[in-house]
């Protein structure tokens, strides 16, 4: 089974298996991309290491949470000046590396992370299949790509926990468009200052 309408897949990745458990839907996947590029070089490589099993949650199905077990390569990098000897497979149209969501799964996690902030998100995950703890959604907030700004003529601040009681940022939002500009590690005046004359010298 290549694919199916449920779960796209892209070119090289098969399904061979899926399976019920009690509380998720297992997708075997397993990729037959002849070959790899190594993240250093880089250069691609056909000389197989070894396997290694990735289990990254898909978007869920009819409310049901899916979970990929997603079969990847280890290969050997044979250009030689090159100090990464060994890579996995890499699927950046699909999954990130070390990334414990799909990327479609992230974009979502992400718009309602942003828009119901990461309680509210981490409900309503709930209720859809997407069972992720509220840290999740707030993290996955740091995965944020924002677009790039031409000019903004009004600009605002708000703060957000990163750990209630403990550790707080700052968003910066375009006041016009309720776009997203940027995510401060903290809420010091002197951080907030700082970014907002930094992007009157670039933006503004």
């Amino acid at each position: 089974m290549p694919t199916t309408p449920l779960l796209p897949l892209p070119d090289g990745l098969e399904i061979i298996a899926v399976s019920m458990t009690e509380k998720e839907l297992q997708v075997r996947v397993t990729s037959h991309r002849v070959s790899s590029i190594c993240p250093q070089c880089p250069k691609p490589s056909r000389s197989i290491h070894s396997y290694y099993r990735r289990k990254p949650l898909e978007l869920p199905c009819a409310g049901q949470t899916v979970r990929l077990e997603l079969s990847v390569k280890k290969c050997f990098c044979r250009e030689k000046t090159c100090p990464q000897k060994i890579f996995p497979e890499r699927l950046p149209e699909f999954v990130e590396p070390s990334s414990r969501l799909t990327s479609r799964l992230r974009t979502i996690v992400q718009a309602m992370a942003g828009a119901f902030h990461a309680k509210g998100g981490a409900r309503l995950g709930a209720q859809l299949g997407i069972r992720l703890s509220r840290m999740t959604y707030l993290r996955s907030l740091l995965r944020f790509s924002l677009s790039p700004v031409d000019q903004v003529k009004h600009g605002g601040v708000d703060d957000f926990a990163w750990k209630r009681g403990k550790s707080y940022g700052t968003v910066r939002v375009d006041l016009d468009t309720h776009d997203s500009i940027d995510l401060l590690p903290d809420r010091e005046a002197t951080t907030v200052s700082t970014g907002w004359k930094s992007m009157r010298k670039s933006k503004w």
